[in-house]
């Protein structure tokens, strides 16, 4: 991995990094590969590149495949929580019942949890920091239909600051060392998303009516541009449209939303209105899109005017998404609230008898570009085009190069290697 800035600075030695690297490549290198169907000693063998798996065309096998049978397939792993029909299970689905208003709702309760957890260390020009840090995310979700869903989710053991997880400091750069406890039960999201069509089947018996907008409700993450524009959680109602046709256009999606508060620019939660319009259009050749957000605050931040457009597309042999987005400050300038564009550029391809990726990202940022909201534990902008920008959201402990824009240019390079059929990688 090599990334690269002509003016932002690596800030952080990361010294447990290096470590897990050392660590897992060692274990990469020495761990017997798993048996599979497709492996063979040609697989990984002759050149340089790719440096992962060889995979060869695929051919027809010119021996019969037997079907297998239920038997013969291993079981799925059961979710935490399941009451009702039990997740991507196979037999019959349970009846449910029918509402007043002509939805047959088959509700089924799923509960899942993810936990992670980090000895880490890092050390700037002003402190040094090691801690244990812990995070855990538990989500329940609510299946009414194929559409209609309520999900909740909670972090219990984090307030969703830097300095605010759950961990213990070896020695805290404020001066403290010993157990932090950041319990609590803050509700991260909870939103109930679906059809209009499908929620309101008599209102169009017949499947004739433009009713089929897709809606959502409440406290949830909105992620734009790649995170890019805006990658925050808000309160928020929504309207989407799906499916829309133009001349040469196949499909056309628009959406539009308003968020109250919650809307985190740099610095903390502000009284602010948000309202997105975002569209997106598959041509021929390319995915076009075009998102628009005006955020009136009546505080001190002001309000801004935010723009992002982007083209993806392949061109030859190469995958490439190409990006403006801009921030408009239309009061003063402020710590995160300023007016900067940031051009980017995404260009991978796979190496030819392999399915491994390399990726060079370039990036240029005129003036001071500053996203429309961003969760606190985020990174800045720059955390979608490499990974040593992008922060690993568990407690102080950050991205290795700043991932913040201000007349900054720049590049992120890589090369992701994949061997025993997509089970390791590296």
């Amino acid at each position: 991995m090599i990334e690269n800035m002509s003016k932002a600075k690596p800030y952080r030695k990361r010294v447990g990094a290096v470590g897990a690297t050392c660590v897992m490549l060692i274990a990469l290198m020495a761990a017997p590969m798993a048996p599979s169907p497709a492996w063979s000693a040609e697989s990984y063998g002759g050149g340089l590149f790719p440096l992962g798996q060889r995979t060869p065309p695929a051919k027809f096998p010119e021996e019969p495949i037997p079907f297998k049978s239920i038997k013969d397939i291993p079981a799925r792993p059961r979710l935490a929580l399941e009451i009702g029909d039990p997740f991507l299970d196979t037999g019959k689905l349970g009846p449910g019942f029918e509402t007043p208003w002509g939805a047959v709702w088959q509700p089924r309760l799923w509960g899942y949890m993810i936990y992670r957890t980090a000895l880490q260390h890092f050390q700037t020009a002003t402190r040094t920091n090691n801690e244990w840090a812990n995070r855990l995310d538990v989500f329940v979700n609510l299946q009414l239909t194929g559409t209609e869903k309520i999900l909740l989710n909670l972090r219990p053991l984090d307030n969703n600051r830097p300095t605010q997880f759950t961990r213990y400091s070896f020695d805290d750069p404020n001066g403290g060392e010993g157990y932090v406890s950041e319990y609590n039960l803050d509700i991260e999201a909870l939103f109930f998303e679906g059809d209009l069509g499908s929620l309101l089947p008599k209102l169009d018996p017949k499947g004739m009516t433009l009713l089929d907008f897709g809606y959502t409700v409440g406290r949830q993450a909105i992620t734009f541009q790649e995170g890019i524009l805006i990658n925050d959680t808000v309160n928020m109602v929504g309207l989407v449209r799906n499916n829309l046709y133009l001349p040469g256009v196949s499909s056309l999606r628009i959406s539009g939303m308003w968020a109250w508060d919650r809307a985190d620019r740099g610095v903390t939660d502000t009284d602010t209105n948000t309202f997105g319009l975002f569209s997106s259009a598959d041509m021929p050749k390319s995915t076009v899109s075009l998102d628009l957000i005006y955020i009136e605050d009546e505080g001190e931040d002001g309000d801004a005017f935010y723009v992002g457009a982007s083209t993806i597309q392949r061109i030859g042999l190469l995958n490439t998404a190409f990006r403006i987005n801009n921030s408009i400050a239309l009061d003063n300038d402020r710590q995160g609230v300023a007016d900067g564009s940031l051009l980017s550029a995404e260009i991978s391809w796979t190496p030819y008898n392999s399915d491994d990726i390399v990726y060079v990202n370039p990036y240029l940022a005129l003036g001071n570009f500053t996203q429309a909201g961003r969760e606190p534990v985020f990174g800045g902008p720059l955390g979608a085009l490499g990974i040593l920008f992008a922060s690993p959201n568990l407690s102080n402990y950050g991205s290795e190069l700043s991932s913040f824009t201000d007349d900054v240019a720049g590049f992120a390079a890589g090369y992701q290697a994949f061997w025993d059929n997509h089970r390791r990688n590296l």
